[in-house]
């Protein structure tokens, strides 16, 4: 057991015992589906995270002193990932449906950030590449991110992180 010193909350060890980190106590057991208790639940939960991660995406974008919104950022991250892409591929890897990425291409295109051409092989459709500026911008936002997802996280061992995302990927699948 540790005991807290009063001013620099510290903990001092008592004869005998371990020195391993002690893990973080675990919350009591909240139901995280009782919409009586709507801030544990899972939905709301992950709903904020996600508010809150595309705020400060919001905010890195535009300390680069770009427009682009944090639901288009996605669209030049996976095109950096992947390559030219035709915008089924691009709607499907972005979960976002075929509207939405035809009018957030549209503003990309305007900004010189992407490029559409008709697709060589199948010609009711086109392949979405990244611009050299696309690339450009997509790998300033990048550093920033990771220092504001770094931050973020602080405290929080890597296996922890680790275990909720591979918790709400199974929770993605399932739905």
């Amino acid at each position: 057991m540790t005991t807290p010193l009063p001013k620099t909350g510290k903990s001092q060890r008592r004869s005998g015992e371990s020195s391993a980190e002690t893990p973080p106590a675990v919350p009591e057991a909240r139901s995280p589906f009782s919409f009586d208790d709507y801030d544990n639940v899972i939905g709301f939960v992950v709903s904020q995270a996600g508010y809150r991660l595309a705020q400060v995406l919001d905010e890195v974008i535009a300390s680069l002193g770009s427009d682009i919104r944090p639901r288009e950022f996605p669209i030049l991250n996976r095109l950096h990932q992947h390559g030219a892409l035709n915008q089924v591929q691009l709607a499907e890897l972005t979960y976002k449906d075929r509207p939405a990425i035809t009018r957030m291409l549209d503003r990309l295109i305007a900004r010189k950030l992407v490029s559409k051409v008709p697709d060589p092989i199948d010609r009711r459709a086109f392949v979405v590449s990244l611009t050299p500026r696309g690339t450009a911008l997509r790998n300033n936002i990048v550093p920033l991110m990771v220092d504001r997802l770094q931050s973020a996280c602080g405290g929080i061992p890597l296996k922890h992180l680790a275990i909720t995302v591979a918790t709400l990927k199974q929770i993605s699948s399932q739905i």
